[in-house]
């Protein structure tokens, strides 16, 4: 009888330790969430800056997986409406795909243009008025073939700064 009773307190004994064993096991604990990706893609002056970095586009990816584009450009005049274009292909060879157009005032130090935020998609407007819709998020953005377009105002035929973009670098 008590070799019985000594067998039924070493299995119970042997299943309160596995219970605490199993409850402390650190092997629950959910994997940390991968760190954002980035990538930057350079912008260049032209003219007498041709050859000089003047400014830089970033594409970052949130924890939702969309993304944020940002223009962050060194060069810029004071109170000047630079016009940002953001269009497909090379800057050799463009394409009538834009991305997006935006309005930038100038404050003659770093100039940030929020081009894109949270976005998981854009829409692209074509050539004759059409447009359509393409998936955005980091590994599509990174991919894309186009380029930036820094004009020094809304009316001028003058580029400030120039980058190629994606798969076009």
């Amino acid at each position: 009888m008590l070799h019985q009773h000594a067998l039924k307190v070493g299995v119970v004994a042997a299943t309160v330790l596995g219970i605490a064993f199993t409850a402390c096991n650190k092997d629950d604990n959910p994997p940390a969430p991968p760190s954002p990706r980035n990538t930057v893609f350079e912008l260049r002056g032209t003219g007498t800056d041709a050859a000089r970095v003047i400014g830089n586009i970033t594409v970052y990816e949130n924890a939702d997986s969309s993304v944020n584009v940002t223009l962050a450009l060194g060069k810029n005049k004071k109170d000047t409406v630079h016009q940002v274009y953001f269009i497909g292909g090379n800057y050799t060879t463009p394409t009538t795909d834009t991305l997006k157009t935006v309005d930038a005032k100038g404050n003659g130090g770093m100039l940030m243009v929020e081009l894109f935020k949270d976005v998981k998609k854009v829409t692209v407007r074509q050539a004759a008025g059409a447009t359509k819709e393409i998936p955005f998020k980091y590994d599509d953005a990174v991919a894309y073939a186009g380029y930036l377009k820094v004009m020094h105002s809304r009316f001028s035929t003058d580029t400030l700064a120039i980058g190629n973009f994606g798969k076009s670098k």
